[in-house]
């Protein structure tokens, strides 16, 4: 049986293997998805173990490896490459190469969740999924990238050519949120505090556990994966009912 394998940390909880494996198995495809525990100093040999087994087809890859796994890859989509980070990995004659679907994800789910994203946007965060966010965002948008490491934030905005707008210490989160039309969450953690956000302003929040929209974007972009890694389109309509089955066993 071929393997899929989700790489991160803490990733003992994700919502993605059930809604992986009803993809697999609506198009009847031996395939499974399972989580694998890999932390930094563990993540070379994760990957090298994928270049080597021709039972796996691939990879998605979360935090906090997003950037540094590219390193470790043979070829980057150029998609990826202009990002600087990489959510999957698919794997073909033992070379490896990355993608990044979240950008794709974050649009549909925008899309799909009624978002307005050409607007002012505060970004928390500057990470792998912060940059995919960033550019999915359109041109015209102003951007802020709120990060405690200015220099990140700076980085990112640097990398993805973003004209308007600026990086942020975590010390001007809250002007900053005050400021914006939308605020999206690209931290694992509670931000921003619920009193700082308008009656009108909206929030996008990229954990799929804790959010409707982060759980959309988990569809779209694992959608996306899952037509790499077989070729074939993903069924929307059973990966969406296993995910939202998933969830509500999470909250229940």
């Amino acid at each position: 049986m071929n393997s899929v394998f989700l790489l991160g940390d803490s990733v003992s909880h994700s919502l993605s293997p059930a809604m992986q494996n009803a993809a697999f198995e609506a198009l009847h495809i031996d395939c499974r998805y399972l989580v694998r525990q890999v932390g930094r100093a563990d993540l070379a040999g994760a990957v090298e173990d994928m270049r080597v087994d021709d039972e796996i087809l691939g990879a998605n890859v979360t935090i906090p490896h997003k950037e540094s796994v590219i390193a470790l890859l043979d070829e980057l989509d150029p998609l990826a490459r202009r990002i600087g980070a990489v959510n999957t990995i698919s794997r073909q004659s033992g070379r490896l190469k990355g993608w990044n679907t979240d950008v794709d994800g974050f649009r549909r789910a925008a899309a799909e969740c009624d978002y307005v994203l050409d607007s002012k946007v505060a970004i928390i965060g500057a990470g792998g999924a912060a940059r995919a966010v960033a550019a999915a965002l359109p041109p015209d948008a102003e951007v802020w990238v709120i990060a405690r490491h200015v220099d990140q934030a700076g980085r990112l905005c640097r990398d993805l050519a973003i004209e308007r707008g600026l990086p942020m210490g975590i010390d001007r989160m809250q002007a900053a949120i005050e400021s914006a039309e939308l605020v999206v969450n690209a931290t694992p953690t509670d931000l921003p505090p619920v009193s700082w956000l308008r009656p009108e302003q909206r929030l996008f929040d990229l954990r799929s556990r804790r959010s409707v929209e982060g759980r959309a974007m988990l569809l779209h972009q694992g959608a996306a994966s899952f037509e790499i890694w077989t070729g074939r389109p993903a069924s929307l309509a059973a990966m969406r009912a296993a995910l939202e089955r998933a969830a509500e066993a999470v909250t229940a």
